[in-house]
């Protein structure tokens, strides 16, 4: 990498930290499940929150895609999008907890999870472009290893903010503590955008003339494109069978807090969730590097090996270590869905407009992520939670075997260019 990559990858890593430690405060997997469990949300409830991280997080990328067409003025507007929606969605659940003692629980978790749909839906509209704005500013031979490194140094700091927030709320078990987590979260993240004011994006000193706004009509095309490649489909059938199978994450925190899983107090289940940003932490270190050198298909292999050794983790153990081991190994599976997934989308991409490939591959993953969550919450109130991992982990083995036998590592593959940083299409001139 030349001089300007290296010193937007520190950009990036040091932004990346930062708001790694605040999501952390606030962990939908671990904070927001406690925080909902304490003024009495059942477990359709609980089986929600991944249905509307994974739906509003890749359902409204369609309007990021449209809206955030100028190259030369991409990072200003990204950054004060940020700053401008999701944190006083933060700074309002804080002020919705502060006040829930006088509030009836109905309304509080009524109101968190809302504020949390808020969120993820900001979040969904700008994911697809920030993804193609930080693949833009680095080579391809070395961006898994910077995406990995970046994606290491969030979940590292998210470590800390697991052990944190698990502390705080076993020496301060008053509820109130769940309103000072979000209003540090919403601080730690605005500070985490103003780092990435110091990121060097060349295209800033391009003619604004060069952007130009596709239309509906040729954003289809372009998903038509993508999604006539036989390995590409292939491949998203097979990210669509793990993440089907991997639905389950926010009722492990039920599973370890009730006797058949060792009765552990919530902050016993916070602290152990850690775990889970530790291992996102190292396998996005070891799998972003691993994938520049032997392909990112290894990554998502791996990932899949991971999430069937956690849900057998649930149906056969119980107690703390089995609880920080599933968590851990949890964080693998993520981990190879964040870097490798996302490598995969970017080397895939066999036409002009990388924008519009990333987004209708991350539209098509957002039916499983909506809608599996929701049936495991619904089966795990009627028939419990033994039957939803079991079922789970025979779709995570079916996944497995699918990409093992159906998905080509797209960089051995000559329908797919790679190229450098800029990668502008012959067809089109776009904000790609």
């Amino acid at each position: 990498m030349d001089a300007l990559a290296r010193r937007n990858a520190a950009c990036f890593v040091a932004g990346e930290s930062l708001w790694g430690l605040a999501m952390a405060l606030v962990a939908s997997s671990t904070v927001l499940t406690v925080a909902l469990r304490e003024y009495g949300a059942d477990e359709r409830m609980i089986g929600s929150i991944a249905a509307i991280e994974g739906g509003l997080i890749f359902l409204p990328q369609l309007i990021g895609a449209y809206l955030f067409t100028s190259r030369k003025h991409r990072k200003a507007r990204v950054l004060w999008y940020h700053l401008l929606t999701m944190i006083p969605v933060l700074a309002g659940a804080g002020v919705l907890l502060h006040f829930a003692p006088q509030l009836p629980p109905v309304a509080v978790r009524w109101g968190l999870l809302l504020a949390f749909a808020a969120f993820m839906g900001a979040v969904g509209v700008i994911v697809s472009v920030w993804h193609d704005w930080m693949a833009s500013l680095f080579p391809a031979r070395a961006r898994g290893t910077v995406i990995g490194l970046v994606m290491f140094a969030s979940a590292g700091m998210g470590s800390v903010g697991g052990l944190l927030a698990g502390w705080l709320l076993k020496h301060y078990p008053d509820c109130d503590v769940f309103a000072w987590l979000y209003f540090a979260a919403a601080a730690t993240a605005t500070v985490s955008l103003l780092t990435y004011f110091l990121v060097d994006d060349p295209a800033a000193r391009m003619p604004e003339s060069q952007t130009q706004r596709l239309r509906l009509a040729d954003f289809l095309a372009r998903f038509r494109a993508s999604l006539a490649e036989r390995n590409f489909r292939n491949f998203l059938i097979g990210r669509v069978l793990a993440t089907s199978g991997f639905s389950v994450l926010p009722l492990v925190a039920v599973y370890y807090g009730s006797p058949a899983g060792g009765a552990l107090s919530k902050s016993v289940v916070v602290s152990c969730g850690a775990a889970l940003t530790l291992g996102i932490a190292l396998s996005n270190l070891v799998l972003g590097h691993l994938g520049d050198e032997r392909g990112h298909r290894l990554g998502i292999v791996i990932g899949a090996v991971a999430q069937i050794a956690v849900l057998a983790l649930l149906l056969w153990t119980a107690g703390e270590a089995s609880c920080m081991a599933a968590y851990f190994l949890a964080g693998v599976c993520v981990g190879s869905s964040l870097v490798s997934h996302l490598n995969m989308l970017l080397e895939t991409c066999p036409h002009d407009h990388r924008l519009s490939h990333i987004t209708v591959g991350n539209l098509v993953l957002s039916v499983p992520l909506l809608s599996a969550p929701i049936a495991a919450g619904f089966a795990a109130e009627a028939y419990g939670l033994r039957p939803v991992f079991a079922g789970c982990a025979v779709v995570s083995a079916a996944a497995l075997l699918w990409i093992l036998f159906f998905v080509r590592d797209p960089r051995h593959m000559d329908l797919y260019p790679q190229t450098g940083p800029d990668e502008s299409g012959p067809a089109l001139q776009t904000d790609r």
